[in-house]
């Protein structure tokens, strides 16, 4: 997404438009895993913008009071980690040995909840599945080492 389309999306959701804003916004919307806030605020020092680390959380809280941003908890995460909104139902992988989050977008959920519903005549808002294992880099350090068969 561009800088004008980041602006636009602010402004429509009633939002100032502010550097840290558009610089975060625009680093999550090209990122391809979660990110905390802490790396949110590395990340932007280390690309040259000025900004403070309690600008950074106030933004999130304002990104994502505005859905623009997803906040994710995960149970192996002990700091809140932030996504850009994609608008699309997703799940997450989850290294147990580097923490690395990768996002999958596919759901074998779907049928079943419906089916669900009926059986229970509850009305299903949502679920949150998150898969557990080593990412491919994790693995192979593990094969090396003998930990991993």
């Amino acid at each position: 997404m561009d800088k004008l389309n980041i602006i636009s999306k602010m402004i429509d959701s009633g939002l100032k438009n502010t550097k840290p804003r558009v610089n975060i916004i625009d680093l999550l919307e090209k990122s391809d895993s979660l990110l905390t806030a802490q790396d949110i605020y590395d990340s932007l020092k280390e690309s040259g913008v000025k900004v403070n680390l309690s600008t950074v959380y106030r933004s999130l809280d304002k990104l994502t009071e505005n859905n623009i941003l997803n906040k994710v908890s995960l149970e192996s995460e002990k700091q809140t980690l932030y996504e850009y909104n994609r608008e699309i139902h997703h799940h997450f992988l989850v290294c147990k040995s580097c923490n690395k989050v990768k996002s999958i977008y596919s759901c074998p959920l779907d049928n079943y909840e419906l089916e669900l519903e009926k059986k229970t005549n509850f009305v299903i808002t949502g679920h949150k599945i998150e898969f557990y294992g080593y990412c491919k880099e994790c693995q192979k350090k593990l094969k090396n080492s003998g930990h991993l068969v």
